[in-house]
């Protein structure tokens, strides 16, 4: 009782801070059974550990065997501190189902907005040069690289005009 008590009042500050509470879905999958339910341990204990995970606790199924493959799932209930948080945890880890418990109705501010804005831009660069650069030539991976770096300097630029106007509203 002790616990759950710990627990409404930690979630209450969370979710006072600008926090949500959510519970993530995984599934895996593997045609041998033998370490399954541990690889599920694994990556779940990796996402509970993340920053901006304020607690987490992760229930994982024993596995089911269909048609000679093996599957288990994973709910992963976790208080996370804010917006970006979540944005880049289910970015990161890719849950087949998220169900947001609170709030109900969010607020998330202009620089948390953007923020998580970047990170979902930051992340799809990331996928995109990972994508490319594997099936590039060395010629066209040189020019990619280059143009990566342009964008770069110009995402900095706009970065230094954008602060530099906030700076000016104040």
């Amino acid at each position: 009782m002790a616990d759950m008590r710990k627990f409404e009042e930690l979630k209450s500050n969370v979710l006072r801070h600008g926090g949500f509470f959510v519970h993530f879905y995984f599934d895996m999958h593997s045609d041998k059974i033998d370490n399954l339910q541990e690889m599920m341990v694994g990556f779940t204990s990796k996402l509970t550990n993340e920053p901006g995970v304020k607690m987490a606790v992760a229930e994982i199924e024993a596995p089911l065997e269909r048609e000679g493959t093996f599957s288990t799932t994973a709910k992963v209930s976790m208080l996370i501190s804010d917006f970006s948080t979540l944005l880049r945890l289910t970015m990161s880890y890719t849950p087949i189902g998220i169900d947001i418990e609170e709030p109900l109705d969010a607020r998330i501010d202009a620089g948390e907005m953007q923020n998580a804005l970047m990170n979902i831009s930051a992340t799809s660069q990331e996928l995109t040069h990972h994508i490319l650069s594997k099936s590039m030539s060395e010629e066209e991976r040189k020019k990619f690289v280059k143009q990566m770096s342009n964008k770069a300097e110009l995402g900095k630029r706009i970065k230094e005009m954008s602060d530099d106007s906030k700076d000016k509203k104040k």
